[in-house]
């Protein structure tokens, strides 16, 4: 990256614009005499965080959100992908499906969360139900736009020598519409711990945001925030491995 007569890598930006970040935190708290019960220091919290990693409840609580997150997020991607792909090539399919699918993204997760705990005996499963119906929707968008973007004429041809529409998937559909899919498919990861954390936050003992809901409680600021913390690098580290797993497809596919 260019600034001025210098070059700066992308990774060294990243680090500094990070210091400068938590540098002006620290800075605000102690200029402005923030109470930590509202706003703690950078350096509060990263104590709290060292202290919380040497215990195995945060451990449990981390590994309770992941699960959630992981499980939920293949739901999504086993159903959203065939149901994307069955209602782009059946109109039918799409006027007795596509009301009932908008209408789950009309309502906030928040307001339908509670009856899936009712319909849902199991705690667990009911968590992993609200993190399908926030990440299921991305995935049958993008699969639908990214079969819309396929060339007419493309259709043409393999129809005319006489591709049938599974010999379609394998031949053609899936390296063209890849691209659109993991657009929707980085969405989905992002929205699979938020998912996650709101069936946790409403009904659940373990993960994060079953700690959120305790810190909440107890007027617990710093623990609050490490929280926050530990479920930004969970879901950075989602990001880096899915980038790993995408380049290894894309080259497949090349």
């Amino acid at each position: 990256m260019p600034i001025g007569p210098y070059v700066v890598s992308y990774r060294t930006v990243t680090i500094l614009s990070v210091a400068l970040f938590f540098g002006g935190w620290e800075v605000c708290v102690y200029g402005f005499a923030i109470p930590r019960f509202i706003l703690p220091a950078p350096h509060v919290i990263f104590f709290r965080l060292a202290a919380e990693l040497t215990s195995s409840t945060l451990w449990l609580h981390i590994w309770a959100t992941c699960s959630v997150a992981l499980i939920g997020l293949c739901i999504a991607l086993c159903v959203g992908l065939p149901v994307g792909w069955i209602t782009y090539h059946s109109q039918r399919f799409f006027a007795m499906t596509g009301w009932f699918v908008v209408s789950t993204q009309a309502i906030p997760v928040i307001a339908i969360a509670p009856l899936l705990f009712l319909w849902v005996q199991s705690e667990y499963w009911s968590r992993v139900l609200v993190t399908v119906v926030i990440t299921f929707f991305p995935l049958y968008a993008a699969t639908i736009t990214a079969l819309q973007r396929i060339p007419r004429e493309l259709r043409e041809v393999a129809s005319l020598e006489g591709y049938t529409r599974l010999r379609a998937v394998h031949t053609y559909e899936a390296a063209l519409a890849f691209p659109v899919i993991v657009a929707g498919l980085r969405t989905s990861m992002v929205l699979a711990t938020t998912g996650a954390v709101v069936g946790e936050y409403l009904g659940g003992r373990y993960g994060l945001g079953a700690l959120l809901n305790v810190a909440r409680g107890l007027f617990d600021t710093p623990l609050m925030f490490v929280a926050v913390m530990v479920l930004i690098v969970i879901t950075l580290g989602f990001a880096a491995v899915f980038r790993r797993i995408e380049r290894i497809v894309m080259r497949t596919l090349e």
